[in-house]
């Protein structure tokens, strides 16, 4: 019988045991990270002959760590001194371990042989030795009855030379190695000798540096925007090559002085790497807008102080608080009750309101004044860490390969959501079906992450069972619910959102300025939102109560039925989104940055009118040409309510807290991916099974993907892998892209197919790339339900069918 292998990386030992992080499995699926997200361990017991082998080189060179002088005996050798000899065992725990043999009476230790010491669950310290071709582990006395003495310790003979300076010492006697630092440094010294470490061999003066950093400013900015600036490039690099060299950066900054010679390699007449060309056109574009640059050098020494910051920043960011609840006191401008989500999501839709109200110079404030310091990795790290903190813990289940019973089953009809949507009739969409399932649910349910083996790496709050489709939830329509409800809540009829939720912005519903796929939170119908003002003639008030009535302008106007189901479907759909996030699923999300990603990052550096443009262009130039726009305020009023739910929705499932050290773009970004699937991207993690990177119908597959609309790449993204967006780093693929060969459907008639629970295409070999181009368009247009696992019964069947 073949037994599965699985390749860990070795993290040490203690106590006996070896632990280990799992790095791959030969599970189906082949997921990047199932498994590897904790650490496991074998005792010695545990591990059969031959069942562990080395196939890799340590990054340590195999230099061992020196014990601490509390697992040794320090300078002193042992003695038998228990008349029927010492029994050395297999295992540090005496009931569990094998008898090897027998050191006798009176036999001496020398302490070159000693390798280990320590104490037992019976409390009995047992050495580790090595003794006439025996190695296991003795007992220092007799456990139970009298606990007559085995060993006992006994000074090593002194060998007395003379050093180099004329001084006798020791030989027999060790350097004591009492605190972990002593052993880290003697390991580290050995390190340098094999790996032949040198100083660096020029350094610059301090006050050439400071000069350096002095002139990195890009002119016509201050010094934080530029500074921004240099993060934006540095975290962009870094999501291409996480471990980059600053010689490296230096490269892509020359190249952004238009200096086009660095792509050749003049030293050794050989063109840059891929990734060094990927590197150089992303700091271009990103500096491109700026007509007069620093030096490169000068850049790189800010640069450089800029990632010193963030190495710090990593570390402090936990201990740092980020939004304290004093922010929220009435006192300073807040709305009574703590975490209120008006003041989670900027408080008020009155964007000049921070100069009214008393800002508290404190740590979290200077934080959030400094996020576009930080690197974006470093944010992702901090948020990555709380959100796992914060999962809820899901026991095993007896069956590795099942679900525990915690994790519960959601049941979806998405036939008849289909018959549904086509009858505009919002009862049966997967959207509601959703949010009928899971009444009740608090957001514990939904913190949960599970993985379980064979779903592809794919964290879970619940299993999804499609009715009447025959399809086995291995992750692939886990995440397909979650890409149905988006595309329902932004389904639209006669320019009307289906489910009442969304609405196409003015500016996508008249096809005006430059963001017309945006959609904005519904209102309760355009005469209700005029109500928000109440009967007050503001003409006929102070500007002073003027003021305040536009900061709780939010919070002001009456809650009608349809207001409340509303806003109750924006906090599903908050929780629904805040889910998905939370499992490394990205949203095809269409929401405005000035009134909601920047709200909720309480990113407010941005003017009404640019908010108000966003959404509705027209209304935005009125308001600045008249300086005043009633129906427009009205409009940002209405969707800071809204807004409101939402957030409370999210801040169930995710620490929306912490949203407030990002920016709205990154924000967007980490919830809902890039809008634009990047075929580059998608090359870097695939892999192939019967073909390779030379054949001739992967090149024209290749091609193909890139002729193809970002509508048909989204298209061909949720046939195979039941997803519309593509996570923006390449670490944060949770499985590899397959393509295998498809040896059973030969000949062009033959249509591609995927399985979306592993990401994986199968695709046969086309004699053409026109073929192949027909063939898949033709697959991922018409491709409206799941492969089936099994053959399902009539039962089955007609209740997915029935009305």
């Amino acid at each position: 019988e073949a037994v599965a292998q699985e390749i860990a990386e070795v993290l040490g030992t203690m106590n006996g045991r070896l632990f280990y992080r799992l790095i791959s499995q030969k599970t189906e699926g082949g997921s990047l990270t199932e498994g590897g997200g904790r650490a496991w361990f074998w005792d010695e017991s545990e591990v059969v002959d031959r069942g562990v082998t080395i196939i890799g080189k340590g990054r340590g060179l195999d230099i061992e760590l020196p014990l601490l002088e509390r697992f040794t005996c320090a300078n002193n050798d042992l003695r038998i001194v228990y008349e029927r000899g010492a029994l050395v065992r297999s295992d540090l725990e005496i009931d569990v371990s094998e008898s090897l043999g027998t050191i006798p009476f009176n036999a001496i230790i020398p302490n070159s042989d000693i390798m280990d010491c320590r104490i037992n669950s019976s409390g009995i310290l047992r050495y580790k030795i090595i003794y006439g071709g025996l190695q296991g582990w003795i007992s220092s006395r007799i456990r139970g009855g009298k606990e007559q003495v085995i060993i006992e310790r006994v000074l090593k003979d002194k060998v007395i030379v003379a050093n180099e300076g004329g001084v006798e010492v020791d030989l027999n006697v060790k350097e004591r190695i009492i605190f972990p630092e002593d052993a880290s440094m003697i390991w580290w010294k050995k390190f340098k000798e094999m790996m032949d470490i040198e100083p660096r061999g020029e350094s610059i003066k301090l006050n050439f540096f400071s000069e350096l950093v002095n002139d990195g400013v890009i002119p016509g900015l201050s010094m934080l925007e530029s500074d921004s600036v240099l993060s934006c490039v540095l975290s962009t690099l870094e999501d291409i090559s996480p471990n980059f060299l600053f010689e490296e950066v230096f490269t892509a900054l020359k190249f952004a002085h238009g200096q086009q010679d660095i792509l050749m390699n003049k030293a050794e007449g050989e063109e840059l790497s891929t990734v060094q060309n990927l590197m150089n056109q992303a700091a271009a574009s990103i500096l491109s807008c700026h007509d007069h640059l620093p030096t490169a050098e000068s850049m790189v020494a800010r640069a450089s102080l800029l990632r010193a910051l963030n190495t710090r920043v990593k570390l402090a960011l936990p201990w740092l608080p980020v939004k304290p609840a004093q922010e929220g006191s009435a006192l300073f401008g807040g709305l009574l009750g703590f975490g209120s989500s008006v003041n989670r999501v900027g408080r008020s839709s009155a964007n000049d309101s921070d100069v009214k109200w008393v800002q508290v110079q404190s740590i979290a404030s200077r934080v959030r004044k400094c996020r576009r310091l930080l690197i974006s990795s470093v944010k992702l790290t901090f948020l990555d860490s709380v959100i796992g903190a914060t999962t809820t813990p899901t026991p095993l289940s007896h069956d590795e390969y099942e679900l525990p019973r915690e994790v519960r089953t959601v049941h979806i009809n998405r036939i008849k959501a289909r018959r549904s949507n086509a009858s505009n009739n919002k009862k049966y969409a997967v959207f509601s079906q959703l949010k009928h399932e899971m009444r009740g649910w608090n957001g514990a349910w939904l913190r949960r992450g599970y993985v379980a083996k064979g779903h592809g790496g794919q964290k879970r709050a619940f299993k999804v069972k499609l009715v009447g489709e025959g399809v086995n939830d291995y992750s692939g329509p886990y995440r397909e619910v979650f890409g149905d409800a988006i595309r329902e809540v932004e389904a639209t009829k006669d320019g009307v959102g289906i489910l009442g939720l969304l609405e196409p912005s003015p500016n996508n519903a008249n096809e005006i300025g430059d963001h017309r796929d945006l959609f904005v939170f519904c209102s309760p119908g355009r005469n209700q939102s005029t109500k928000l003002n109440g009967v007050m003639d503001e003409t006929a008030i102070s500007r002073q109560l003027r003021s305040i009535s536009n900061f709780f302008r939010s919070s002001m106007g009456g809650r009608g039925e349809s207001t409340r189901e509303i806003e109750e479907g924006l906090s599903f759909l908050g929780r629904l989104v805040a889910t998905a996030c939370r499992h490394g699923i990205q949203v095809d999300l269409h929401l405005p940055q000035g009134t909601v990603w920047r709200k909720i990052a309480e990113d407010n550096d941005v003017s009404l009118t640019n908010a108000l443009a966003e959404i509705d262009l027209l209304e935005s130039k009125y308001l600045s040409e008249h300086g005043e726009s009633l129906d427009g305020k009205n409009l940002l009023a209405m969707q800071q309510r809204m807004l409101n739910s939402f957030a409370d929705g999210m801040a169930s499932v995710l620490p929306i807290e912490l949203f407030s050290i990002f920016t709205g773009a990154e924000l967007n970004e980490f919830v809902c991916g890039n809008a634009n699937v990047d075929v580059d991207l998608l090359m870097r993690v695939v892999e192939y099974e019967g073909y390779t990177a030379q054949c001739q119908v992967i090149k024209h597959f290749w091609e193909t993907l890139r002729e193809m609309t970002n509508v048909e790449r989204k298209l061909f993204l949720q046939f195979v892998w039941a997803r519309s967006r593509l996570p923006s780093r390449e670490i944060d693929f949770e499985a590899p892209f397959k393509i295998i060969k498809d040896t059973k459907s030969i000949g062009d008639d033959a249509l591609p197919s995927a399985s979306t629970c592993f990401f994986t295409l199968t695709l046969p070999e086309y004699s053409s790339r026109e073929v192949l181009k027909r063939k898949l368009l033709f697959a991922i247009e018409n491709g409206y339900t799941m492969e089936s696992d099994y053959v399902t019964n009539e039962t089955e069947v007609d209740k997915g069918w029935r009305d």
